[in-house]
C-alpha cells in the first residue's frame, strides 16, 4: 500500500501481482534455453561405452555448485565490508546496494544461468539414470557396477 497512489489501492488485486510475478521467476529460474537442450543431446551422445560419461559427468554440477557458491560467499563478504566501511548503520533504512561490479564478468546473469544449468543437469541424469533403470533393469550394461549405482544417485 505504501508504493502505490491512494486512487489505485482500491483495486489493487495483491493475489494476482504475487501471481503474475512468481510466474515471470518460474520461466526464468526453471526454463530451458538453447545451451540447455545442446548439453541433453550431448549427454546422450556421450554416453556410449568406453566414455565413462557417466562417472565424470555427474561431477560438473558439483564443481560449478562449489564456484556459484564461493563466488556468492565473496559477494556477501564484500557488500558486508562496504557497510562496515561507511559506518552508517540506521534502523530501518537499507543500506547495502548491490552492484553487478561484484559479478563475473558484470553479469549477475551467469550466476542465475550456472545454477540453472546445475538445476537441469541434474533433473536430466536422474531421469536417464530412471529411465534406463526401468526400461533395461539393474543388471544391464548402464548399471554394470554397484559403485556406478550409487556415484549416479548422490551427485544427482
Amino acid at each position: 500500500m505504501a508504493h502505490l497512489a491512494p486512487q489505485s489501492q482500491a483495486n489493487f488485486d495483491f493475489q494476482n501481482y504475487i501471481k503474475r510475478s512468481l510466474e515471470k521467476d518460474f520461466r526464468v529460474v526453471v526454463g530451458i534455453s538453447p545451451p540447455m537442450w545442446l548439453f541433453a543431446v550431448f549427454f546422450l551422445l556421450f554416453n556410449t561405452h568406453g566414455w565413462y560419461s557417466y562417472l565424470w559427468l555427474p561431477f560438473i554440477p558439483l564443481i560449478i555448485i562449489l564456484l556459484v557458491g564461493t563466488k556468492l560467499q565473496v559477494i556477501i563478504t564484500k557488500m558486508g565490508q562496504r557497510i562496515h566501511q561507511r559506518n552508517e548503520v540506521v534502523k530501518g533504512v537499507v543500506v547495502v546496494e548491490p552492484g553487478d561490479d561484484l559479478f563475473w564478468f558484470n553479469r549477475p546473469r551467469l550466476l542465475l544461468f550456472l545454477l540453472n544449468f546445475v538445476l537441469f543437469q541434474n533433473a536430466f541424469q536422474l531421469a536417464f539414470f530412471s529411465w534406463t533403470l526401468y526400461e533395461f533393469g539393474l543388471k544391464s550394461c548402464f548399471h554394470e557396477h554397484v559403485e556406478d549405482v550409487i556415484i549416479r544417485i548422490t551427485m544427482g
